[in-house]
């Protein structure tokens, strides 16, 4: 461990980046073998990759084309419910102990957020060919190293500000870096949580509060770039999601 607070190690940030580089390989081979075959199951293989790019894609497509609306959204709200199924996975290598508590507040953002889906799945009325989300490899070198980058910073402020400020400053990092990228602070916080240097419920708190930033980035991405009629029946669905994962949290407390 080097550095104050001992918080960076560089054999275990580079662990997880293999970590993180896996998950997003095997959503992005998926991608690649589907095409434009199936076009709704891009929303869950997009969300294995990249939630924020699926949503960029699609919401700027829905500003081009209003026919492509219904689809979209489908595909918006598939690819940001399988951000948790990937949180838990992550969770689930990284550290399994805190599964039993971590995996109700997933759960619970889940069940309520695949409810509106699920409603808008039935409304849709035709298949569409859609555009495969832009995203690249990521498995390449520069893109692992600015995962690493990010992910090594998320966890020296966390540590950092956790010892000045407590808690509310690890949740204060959680919620700034949660607006770009829910890994970071998901891994940070599970690692100093194997440290011993925060509790579960601290640690849970931190991906939940990142989680719910992210979602209010992403609404604002389907405001600024999306059409308004994509945004009006997106929101239901990513509240849904924030508010179910809220409540779960609730209940942890």
């Amino acid at each position: 461990n080097y550095g104050p607070y001992e918080a960076i190690n560089p054999h275990q940030i580079w662990l997880m980046v293999v970590l993180i580089s896996s998950v997003s390989l095997a959503g992005y081979v998926a991608l690649q073998l589907i095409g434009q075959r199936h076009g709704v199951i891009l929303g869950l293989f997009g969300g294995l990759v990249s939630s924020t790019a699926t949503t960029l894609v699609y919401a700027r497509r829905t500003a081009e084309n209003q026919n492509f609306t219904q689809l979209a959204v489908v595909v918006i709200l598939i690819a940001n419910l399988t951000v948790l199924l990937r949180l838990s996975i992550i969770s689930a290598v990284a550290s399994p102990a805190i599964l039993p508590q971590l995996l109700p507040v997933l759960g619970s953002g889940f069940l309520l957020g695949t409810g509106i889906a699920a409603y808008w799945w039935f409304q849709l009325n035709q298949q569409q060919e859609v555009p495969i989300p832009e995203i690249k490899n990521p498995t390449e070198i520069g893109v692992a190293a600015a995962f690493g980058l990010i992910y090594g910073s998320v966890l020296f402020f966390s540590t950092w500000l956790s010892d000045i400020a407590g808690s509310s400053g690890l949740y204060a990092v959680a919620l700034v870096s949660g607006l770009t990228d829910v890994d970071a602070i998901t891994l940070s916080s599970l690692r100093l949580y194997e440290l011993g240097k925060l509790e579960a419920v601290q640690a849970i708190t931190a991906i939940s509060l990142a989680f719910i930033s992210n979602i209010g980035s992403k609404l604002g991405l389907i405001f600024f770039i999306g059409s308004k009629l994509l945004a009006r029946q997106c929101i239901s669905g990513l509240l849904a999601t924030a508010i179910g994962l809220g409540f779960g949290l609730l209940f942890l407390l």
